[in-house]
């Protein structure tokens, strides 16, 4: 009897015990998976680091990672030459060779978190001038705060730009000068001969004023152009009414196309926007001008104004051939032109849309293309309303 109770109150201990020990091994077994998964992880982390550490070998520009104390953490080979060491600062100027304040640096920059774009130079040792272009972004590297910046070599596009646009700015102003002697002597000789008892001799000279002022007009384009890229283009700043602007311009348009049909559906109040009346009128005429270059007399040219949540909305429709998809991307681009075989030349440089881009977006606005074959195009502006 005594030997049954002994045996009764082992059992409570044993089970006690064996409880113990299954706890024990499982609580092992979780420790030993969790440092193998440990251990794979680092593994991973070390190999995606020695990828990294490849892919910024083989980058042609200069890389460098940066912390938020602007301390360097990771810079690739390209960096390093460019530097003088992969720790080594870089000491970036303006164009007139000054050097950058220090915290307008591409390093000062990124160490502050800013995504940027940044045009610079740097002086060799021989005096020669480079430039270059940093862009930066922020990023996450397991939990820490880093940016990133990659610094291009753009000395020869840059050149070129300078040079294009020094050519587009000398071009401009050595051939008005010249338009404006040969334009007053054909008006002086129209009066002249009004009277004259051959009539091709008025339809002679009204054709050659004709082809004048286009030439005028290019002349103009070129050095709106040149303004733009080198940031000369000023602007006379006024409230304007954007419905009596856009009610100007399309009497304009009715002019120059007699033959189409230009509408304009505008609301009775006035839509009051800041900005330059002669730029926002010369943006409205490009595009009718653009519509009417573009599409077949029958076509139907549509302007609308309306307003939508604090914006003055003009959008420039026409019921024409419409643009492929690939081409719409590149509308706004300078010098840019759509080939159209069953056209010909439409004359122009393909300056219009991308002078039109810029004085928009220089009006605190933004302007967009929507299009489809068949389906015809759609010109739309947003301007930011005056408010009372």
């Amino acid at each position: 009897m005594a030997e049954h109770a002994g045996m009764r109150g082992d059992l409570p201990w044993s089970a006690s015990t064996s409880s113990r020990l299954t706890e024990l091994r499982e609580v092992n077994e979780h420790l030993l998976i969790s440092g193998l998964r440990e251990q794979e992880l680092a593994e991973a982390l070390e190999a995606e680091r020695a990828q990294l550490a490849v892919i910024l070998a083989g980058i042609g520009d200069a890389v460098m990672v940066v912390d938020q104390a602007g301390t360097i953490v990771r810079a690739n080979a390209a960096y390093a030459r460019l530097a003088g060491g992969a720790d080594a600062s870089l000491a970036p100027e303006d164009a007139g060779g000054r050097p950058l304040p220090d915290d307008q640096t591409p390093r000062a920059r990124a160490a502050r978190g800013e995504t940027f774009s940044l045009e610079f130079t740097l002086t060799a040792s021989d005096g020669t001038q480079r430039w270059f272009e940093a862009n930066g972004q922020p990023l996450s590297d397991h939990g820490a705060i880093h940016a990133v910046v990659v610094i291009r070599d753009i000395t020869l596009s840059s050149q070129h730009r300078r040079l294009q646009n020094e050519f587009l700015d000398l071009a401009g102003h050595e051939l008005r000068t010249p338009l404006t002697a040969v334009q007053g002597s054909l008006e002086l000789l129209e009066r002249w001969c009004r009277d004259a008892d051959d009539a091709r001799v008025p339809r002679i000279i009204a054709t050659a004023g004709h082809q004048v002022r286009r030439l005028a007009v290019l002349v103009n384009d070129l050095m709106d152009v040149a303004r733009l890229q080198s940031g000369k283009l000023t602007l006379t700043w006024a409230v304007v009414d954007l419905d009596a602007l856009a009610t100007e311009a399309v009497e304009t348009a009715r002019g120059l196309a007699a033959e189409r049909t230009i509408t304009l559906d505008a609301p009775a109040e006035p839509l009051p926007v800041r900005g330059d009346s002669g730029r926002l009128e010369q943006v409205l005429i490009n595009l009718l001008t653009n519509a009417i270059k573009y599409t077949p007399p029958t076509a139907r040219i549509d302007v609308r104004l309306h307003q939508v949540d604090g914006e003055a909305v003009l959008a420039v429709h026409d019921d024409g051939p419409g643009i492929a998809a690939d081409k719409l991307p590149h509308l706004f681009e300078r010098f840019y032109q759509i080939a159209r075989s069953d056209r010909g030349s439409q004359g122009g440089m393909g300056l219009g849309l991308f002078i039109s881009h810029q004085l928009v977006e220089q009006h605190g606005g933004r302007i967009a293309v929507a299009s489809a074959p068949g389906e015809g195009t759609t010109f739309t502006i947003w301007l930011p309303l005056v408010r009372n």
